[in-house]
């Protein structure tokens, strides 16, 4: 009988009633960059009505003061004659009212001249009308002149007999006066002449301070009228397409299939469309083929790993019944002794155990239970789950292993969750910081409140994660342990229960001075009322 095969060392077996150790821990994250807050920016529409409506008020202002700059200069000759017409009419008729051989300063002329003065002056609204004698003196004047209001030397030319002179200058309020002179004759001889001053602004000033209302209400009238006119085009060819364009984009990711969408309108938005019914058609195809490429490659990932955790086993168990099949084929040759007969059993019943323990948790893990969730306290669920732990600490490590309850218990507030599966996502948690921490160290369960969620975070100071296991972290089958201690499935199940009652469990980026791993429970807070009935 040959000797028989030495035996595989025993593998631990997992205490009565445990929940098998998590892989450590490591976290599907995602490299987010910060960016700037952008401005909201205008709707289309408004932005080309504006557009519009500055472009109107431009046209109408500068096509008006182009038309006033080319009128100006016969605006200007216009005034200039109607200055000359009206002197010449004084002059005309204060020649008519003198006597012959009489001068201008006789009284019996100057009570002839006064009256056509001052009906002149009422009459064409001159700033003044005046007259003045041979000699150079003013005779009459309406209203008074000033003695330091004196004439210009080329008004003598009038004295001359020259029909009419004119003249500007800035007046004593500063604003521009066109002075127009026309000679008093008796019969061929000039007795005097007549000066008459009106105001004469630029053209273009003149006529805006009489029309400049009109001319911007003018422009006010088209601006809006090329608005309205312009919503109505923009509107109908422009915003209408593009927003049926907005809502299939909308039903594409709400129902995540393709919507052809039919738009009437200008060939460029009918372009648009055709283009969007093109994408969403190659989106809905390549949407198949993702889902049907990831549903393969998971297969084949929790194939590989549940021929992993069970293979080995198998074959330690195939080893042992060998060796008892050699040893059953001759009795009276046996070598195996009684104690190693019953050692070679508790091997093998230690690796069906895992066995077990690998399906139990991949049927978990597919088939997460849907406990009702309710208002729950999560201090008191944290603390069960500590007692749970804490004896498995001082049995499997060392007794360093510390928790503490770094929030204050005022500050927990209730949570929406099923309490028995939260107290297992803890535990296994903490088992995971446990084995982090490798039996000295800290573990650490804190909270975060906001108005609407509360933070459960289990922190530990052990060697943390590798930056490139994190995005694996929660991935089944995926563990850093060494084989035979943990499935790769404690992670998941733990995400899988929590996503369960509408929380999060991710885990936390590590900051410059950070150690360890953090992960942190995301789950909604109950409301007040749920706080009382509870």
């Amino acid at each position: 009988m040959p000797p028989a095969a030495p035996l595989p060392p025993a593998a631990p077996l997992p205490p009565a009633g445990s929940i098998a150790p998590l892989p450590p821990r490591v976290e599907r994250t995602q490299t987010s960059i910060a960016l700037p807050p952008q401005r909201r920016s205008l709707g289309l529409r408004v932005q080309v009505l504006l557009g519009l409506a500055v472009v109107a008020l431009f046209a109408v202002i500068s096509t008006g003061a182009l038309s006033l700059w080319a009128a100006a200069d016969g605006l200007r000759l216009q005034r200039e004659s109607t200055a000359t017409a009206i002197a010449a009419a004084a002059a005309s008729a204060i020649s008519a009212a003198q006597a012959p051989s009489i001068s201008l300063s006789h009284p019996a002329t100057l009570a002839r001249i006064q009256p056509i003065l001052s009906q002149l002056l009422e009459a064409s609204g001159l700033v003044e009308v005046s007259v003045v004698s041979a000699n150079k003196s003013v005779v009459a004047s309406r209203p008074l002149r000033d003695p330091a209001d004196l004439d210009p030397p080329v008004a003598l030319a009038t004295l001359f007999g020259v029909p009419s002179v004119l003249n500007y200058r800035k007046g004593t309020t500063g604003e521009t006066e066109l002075l127009a002179y026309a000679p008093i004759l008796s019969g061929k001889q000039v007795m005097g002449m007549v000066r008459v001053v009106l105001l004469a602004p630029p053209p273009m000033i003149g006529f805006l301070a009489k029309s400049g209302s009109m001319l911007v209400a003018l422009a006010l009238g088209n601006a809006v009228l090329l608005v309205a006119l312009g919503y109505l085009l923009i509107t109908s060819l422009v915003v209408r397409p593009l927003r049926a364009v907005e809502q299939a984009t909308a039903r594409v990711d709400a129902e995540g299939a393709g919507t052809d969408i039919v738009v009437e309108g200008p060939r460029e938005i009918e372009s648009l469309a055709a283009s969007f019914n093109r994408m969403t058609a190659s989106l809905a195809s390549q949407r198949e083929q993702l889902i049907r490429t990831e549903k393969l490659a998971s297969v084949g990932q929790l194939a590989a790993g549940v021929a992993h955790e069970i293979g080995n086993p198998l074959a330690a168990i195939l080893g042992y019944a060998d060796i008892l099949r050699v040893d059953a084929e001759d009795v009276d040759g046996a070598t195996l002794s009684v104690d190693e007969r019953h050692n070679i059993a508790s091997r093998i019943k230690s690796e069906t155990q895992r066995i077990h323990r690998t399906i139990s948790d991949l049927l978990e893990y597919s088939r997460p239970s849907q406990d009702e969730s309710r208002p729950t306290d999560p201090l008191i669920v944290a603390k069960a789950a500590r007692s749970l732990v804490a004896p498995m600490g001082s049995r499997l490590r060392s007794a360093n292993v510390e928790i503490q309850d770094a929030a204050d218990p005022g500050r927990w507030p209730q949570i929406v969750a099923a309490p028995e599966r939260l107290q297992q996502v803890l535990v296994n948690l903490l088992l995971n910081a446990a084995d982090a921490i490798a039996g000295e160290g800290t573990i650490t369960i804190c909270t975060d409140v906001t108005a609407d969620q509360v933070q459960i975070k289990v922190s530990d100071t052990g060697h943390g994660v590798a930056p490139a296991l994190r995005r694996r972290i929660f991935d089944p089958f995926f563990s850093t342990k060494e084989p035979g201690k943990g499935t790769g499935l404690g992670l998941s199940i733990s995400r899988s229960i929590v996503e369960t009652f509408g929380g999060t469990l991710e885990l936390m980026a590590p900051g410059d001075e950070d150690v360890g791993a953090t992960f942190v429970i995301t789950v909604l807070r109950a409301k007040p009322a749920d706080d009382q009935n509870a």
